[in-house]
């Protein structure tokens, strides 16, 4: 298991998903887009997850956030799939997603 690794090895991983599947980030967004199907649109689904996935509810979420959040929705991600995840959807690199962040990240994707 990868721990840590600088930003070249952790794209490279991304980049080439045949060889290092839990780095795909588009598998791992499949398995959430496949859940927004229930929702009438993006914005109610993102809504819903940034809710879910902040159990503090102070706007943000971090990586223990994601993974624990997300396996309560039923999406089952190892931590190197979250923390691709994180990655891809933490665009300001503060180390957490933010509601627009997190609409961002699925618009493109959905």
């Amino acid at each position: 298991m990868l721990i840590k690794a600088d930003e070249y090895t952790e794209k490279y991983m991304e980049d080439n998903p045949s060889g290092f599947p839990e780095a795909s980030v588009d598998t791992i967004v499949d398995k959430i887009k496949a859940r927004g199907q229930l929702y009438g649109n993006l914005q109610e689904y993102a809504v819903h997850l940034l809710k879910t996935l902040d159990k503090n509810n102070d706007g943000f979420v971090d990586l223990a956030g994601v993974c624990e959040g997300l396996n309560g929705l039923g999406i089952y991600c190892s931590k190197h799939e979250s923390h691709a995840l994180l990655r891809r959807f933490d665009t300001n690199a503060d180390g957490k997603v933010n509601m627009e962040e997190l609409y961002n990240c699925l618009a493109t994707a959905f």
